[in-house]
């Protein structure tokens, strides 16, 4: 008779479903808490950014949007300013013809439609066409939306309540 073999009996402290739940965590974490220099490209709907229901007609399933600015929340999570692109050229955007976007619209978010702070997860994701733009014209970009259009008080405003947001009042 043959002897079994003692150490494919022996059992294991996790089961295997344990550990590959574990693994996929942990991908997910890193993902997750992965930290994206400003000037990324990211992809949403726009179903997902504040919009005006009366004037938007038909809602796009994909839109490109540019990191322009960016902070860590207490619990540590990054929070972004974006600048959303565009196809169409109106009185509302100025031309870009770079990395995939034709057109960036002449106002910043900073938050989604649920008035919610705009970081990365499912409506506001990475994908394989995701690029990076230097960040000497980002600047060029965002000092041309903050200060050099017709929405540029809408968007100082929207600027200082990003930049101010877990900053502590004196009182």
């Amino acid at each position: 008779m043959r002897k079994k073999n003692k150490y494919k009996e022996k059992k294991t402290k996790f089961s295997s479903k344990k550990i590959n739940d574990k693994k996929i965590n942990k991908v997910k974490n890193r993902v997750l808490n992965k930290s994206l220099p400003i000037g990324q490209t990211l992809e949403t709907q726009d179903k997902y950014l504040p919009n005006n229901k009366k004037t938007s007609n038909e809602l796009k399933s994909s839109r490109p949007v540019i990191i322009a600015d960016k902070q860590i929340n207490p619990s540590g999570i990054e929070e972004y300013a974006i600048m959303v692109g565009s196809t169409q050229k109106t009185k509302n955007t100025f031309p870009y013809n770079k990395n995939g976007i034709k057109n960036i619209r002449n106002n910043i978010e900073v938050e989604d439609n649920e008035s919610k702070p705009i970081t990365l997860n499912s409506k506001f994701r990475l994908t394989n066409n995701s690029t990076r733009i230097p960040e000497k014209e980002i600047k060029k970009l965002y000092d041309n939306v903050v200060n050099h259009n017709r929405f540029s008080s809408e968007n100082r405003k929207k600027k200082n309540k990003f930049d101010n947001r877990y900053k502590k009042s004196k009182n």
